[in-house]
């Protein structure tokens, strides 16, 4: 711990109280009958709280602390993830929320082999959910990694763990009812953490939008301790994505509908009632995340106007040395004791610990009914009785929970948006493409659900990982976007060609009563 460090008091005490109320719900839905009580709550959670724990379960690490941050780092060349991350749920309102609730089963997986009738689509589905939840999930640990040390002065291993086993635990006891109230009352503390972070300096202080980017555009010189050399025109204009269009749309493409492809947002329209139900849940978490997405940029902007004057606004040395280290992941936390001292600060540790929890809670549900709905119970034991099927899912939730340990430890020098954003990458290139034309198209065949799964996950890894092998022209910031427009050549190359050679009988049987059951109007 650092010399002079004070430990927030004000912040343990919100985060104590969170976690007993954590504890004592879980503890109250604690009994699940049926795998459906256990992955969707029983199918009835009304479309405010579902559109309060979809925003909870979707304002991450990365949105609570990342765009913040990104805004903060680059300027307004990070504002592109905020738009990407909220214009994605357009996306899902007109193509999928209802239809896929209507469909009626638990998981993506459960989609993709229900339509089509294949076990090699349901396992293809099964290894896209899990690599897209781990990927999503490494940036939330190193959320918390750092949330944590901050709150208590902990090594960023010892934070992790404590995290990973709290979540883990909650989890697995409650099932999505725990999770969906939890989620509740998180999305709540912060979103209210990110008001006052905005509310503060603008109505309080003063410092209106135009007059911390007039003075951020007029600087050009060395930053405080880092002394790297800042031009403030560069920032407050986007002058990289201007310039990299390619980069600049497949990234956009990548965040769009990578948020429809994610699995652990895509469940939780399972959890409600109906079809129109669901379409109204998206409408809600519009309006929740939209103004979400207002604010966060300007925290960023502003908390830069700080460290650019430093001394002359009284900044305490240590929170300009945190930025100064770590601006990027922990420039929120910082205008949180800035302008509120250790009270507001609190809050917003215990905004971004609420964001935390419930991402990772939502990743969890969705790999566990992966692994115990769509693999164990599917795959190899179908007639298995329910007590079972929820003692597998209580299973699978620990190994996934326990799995954020080492993928915290892997992430730990990475930066949280750009991190998230590879996970968008998978879930665009490979989900959002075959759920839209299984949906929308009836001459889909088997063989392109499970050509489309393969060219997303094939290429999205090749081009992520293997990316110093490819031309400069086939190199992406993020490939999301380049690899879904491949991922939907492939789906219909390969069902035009199975439906040349085989005709109708390319198609599922009952595709006629299933695209009824998508478009029509809801059974009574």
């Amino acid at each position: 711990m650092e010399a002079g460090y004070q430990i927030p008091i004000m912040a343990l005490l919100l985060i104590g109280c969170m976690l007993t109320f954590t504890i004592v719900t879980t503890f109250m839905f604690r009994k699940q009958k049926t795998s459906a009580d256990y992955y969707l709550a029983g199918r009835k959670v009304n479309s405010f709280i579902n559109a309060s724990a979809i925003s909870s379960d979707y304002l991450s690490a990365a949105s609570f602390l990342g765009v913040a941050g990104v805004a903060f780092l680059y300027g307004f060349d990070g504002i592109i993830y905020a738009l990407g991350f909220f214009v994605g749920y357009i996306a899902l309102l007109l193509f999928l929320a209802s239809p896929l609730r209507k469909f009626g089963r638990y998981t993506v997986p459960d989609f993709v082999a229900e339509r089509f009738h294949s076990k090699p689509a349901r396992i293809l589905g099964v290894i896209g959910v899990l690599f897209v939840s781990l990927f999503y999930m490494a940036p939330q640990m190193l959320g918390a990694g750092k949330v944590m040390g901050l709150l208590l002065g902990l090594e960023y291993e010892t934070s992790i763990i404590i995290i990973a086993c709290i979540i883990t635990f909650y989890v697995t006891v409650g099932g999505m009812k725990a999770t969906t109230v939890n989620q509740l009352v998180q999305f709540w503390i912060l979103f209210g953490a990110m008001f006052l972070l905005a509310f503060i300096p603008f109505m309080v202080k003063g410092y209106t939008y135009t007059d911390v980017v007039s003075f951020i555009s007029s600087f050009k010189g060395t930053e405080p301790i880092t002394g790297k050399i800042f031009d403030g025109a560069a920032y407050t204009s986007p002058a990289y994505w201007l310039t990299n269009l390619k980069d600049t749309l497949s990234l956009l493409l990548a965040l769009m509908f990578g948020t429809a492809g994610l699995p652990h947002i895509l469940v939780r329209f399972y959890t409600a009632p109906d079809g129109k139900a669901a379409r109204r849940t998206v409408i809600y978490v519009l309006l929740l995340i939209g103004m979400f997405y207002i604010l966060s940029p300007y925290v960023g902007h502003v908390i830069r106007f700080v460290f650019l004057q430093g001394q002359a606004m009284g900044v305490d040395p240590h929170l300009m040395d945190w930025l100064a280290k770590n601006g990027k992941n922990l420039a929120v936390p910082v205008a949180g004791s800035f302008f509120g001292g250790q009270i507001l600060l609190g809050i917003v540790v215990a905004g971004a610990f609420a964001a935390i929890l419930s991402t990772v809670a939502g990743l969890i549900i969705a790999c566990s009914g992966a692994i115990g709905h769509d693999l164990v119970v599917n795959i190899f034991n179908p007639d298995m009785p329910e007590r079972s099927r929820v003692k597998v899912a209580r299973i699978a939730s620990v190994f996934i929970g326990l799995l954020g340990i080492p993928l915290g430890l892997w992430a730990e020098n990475m930066q949280i948006a750009v991190l998230v954003g590879l996970a968008f990458a998978i879930a665009a290139s490979t989900f959002f493409p075959v759920l839209v034309m299984g949906v929308w198209w009836p001459k889909m065949t088997k063989g392109g659900a499970c050509a489309g799964l393969v060219t997303g996950l094939v290429g999205s890894f090749f081009m992520i990982l293997g990316k110093d092998m490819l031309p400069v022209f086939l190199q992406f910031k993020n490939p999301g976007g380049f690899v879904m427009i491949l991922t939907f050549i492939a789906i219909y190359a390969v069902s035009k060609m199975e439906y040349s050679s085989k005709g109708e009988a390319a198609l599922p049987h009952d595709v006629s009563e299933i695209m009824a059951v998508l478009h029509g109007p809801e059974k009574a």
